[in-house]
């Protein structure tokens, strides 16, 4: 069995550190796609490549456009040319719980290792999604960032797996398994209800939620890019709402009463956090996000006019002090 990891990175120098390192200590390889990035993540993953020879493929993309399904499957191809048998498909801002990187009772294989040799032929493998809000230490137990939430994570290769644009308009966004055959979950960790100590344990932590100002950049930009790339495929509200969900924890913007998102316990830090503690180091979650300024470039070139109807969570509007 040969797992290779893809790992697309735009920017990340933020956590690109701590989570292509925390990757490498189960994967065998690991492709980093290097996307038009301005900051420095080209050098830390190019670092990261000299610190693990052999086992780290760069690949590099200057075009701005975010083409995701193109860049999943440009790594995919690399991955098979490194003869994978098992793919992972891990985004730069999520990090495996530690204790999957544990060995199982009586066997030498880690736990994860040994979830990929046992996927079901056509299966994808999919594990527990870990919200952590506000700090790394916090995590999301109830409502829709715990609920059902359960990211696809691995699966056999078989050649008929792709990624590629969807329908006439060539959507591009969300849609993080392959394609190519019809989707049959294996959730052996469980993951399909609010956390339990024995049901959502384990899984992979994403970090996107950790910094409010980032996770409000982020999904403006996602917005903006939806009405310039594929305008009219939906109406503006259905844009809104998917993007709100992040943030506020539901679909409407609240009023003035909101007290931020609920449903939040104290992560397990000792159980998800350990085994990575001499890599967080390379952790930065302070760091301004970029898509800010990527926003701000849109609303200047096509007008404030373009965007009416979007909650951009007041980039444009406010000083970058008032949103830290």
């Amino acid at each position: 069995m040969k797992i290779v990891g893809l790992m697309a990175a735009r920017n990340e120098q933020w956590c690109l550190g701590l989570s292509a390192r925390a990757a490498l200590m189960w994967l065998d390889e690991l492709v980093i796609l290097v996307h038009a990035s301005t900051d420095n993540t080209s050098q830390i993953a190019f670092d990261i490549a000299v610190e693990h020879p052999g086992r780290v493929v760069i690949l590099c993309e200057d075009d701005p456009v975010w083409r995701e399904m193109a860049h999943r499957q440009r790594m995919l191809e690399e991955a098979r040319l490194r003869s994978a048998t098992h793919i992972c498909y891990i985004d730069a801002d999520e990090v495996l719980t530690g204790n999957l990187l544990q060995s199982v009772p009586g066997q030498t294989s880690q736990r994860i290792r040994g979830l990929f040799n046992l996927i079901p032929k056509h299966s994808i493998l999919q594990i527990p999604w870990l919200a952590l809000r506000g700090s790394i230490g916090q995590v999301h137990v109830a409502g829709p960032w715990a609920d059902n939430q359960v990211a696809s994570f691995g699966f056999n290769d078989s050649p008929e797996l792709c990624w590629k644009a969807r329908g006439e308009e060539k959507y591009d966004f969300h849609h993080r398994q392959p394609m190519g055959r019809p989707l049959v979950p294996w959730t052996p960790l469980g993951g399909l209800s609010p956390m339990h100590p024995s049901r959502r344990d384990a899984g992979l932590m994403h970090l996107q939620f950790v910094q409010g100002r980032r996770l409000r950049a982020k999904q403006a930009l996602y917005k903006v890019t939806e009405v310039l790339r594929w305008p009219g495929r939906e109406p503006i509200e259905m844009v809104d709402q998917r993007y709100n969900l992040a943030v506020y924890g539901q679909y409407k913007t609240p009023g003035p009463g909101w007290t931020g998102p609920q449903g939040l316990a104290q992560a397990p830090m000792d159980l998800w956090w350990g085994p990575y503690a001499h890599l967080m180091c390379h952790l930065d979650t302070k760091q301004i996000p970029w898509q800010e300024a990527e926003v701000l470039k849109a609303i200047e070139e096509h007008g404030v006019k373009r965007f009416a109807g979007l909650d951009l969570f007041g980039i444009g509007e406010v000083s970058a002090h008032q949103r830290a």
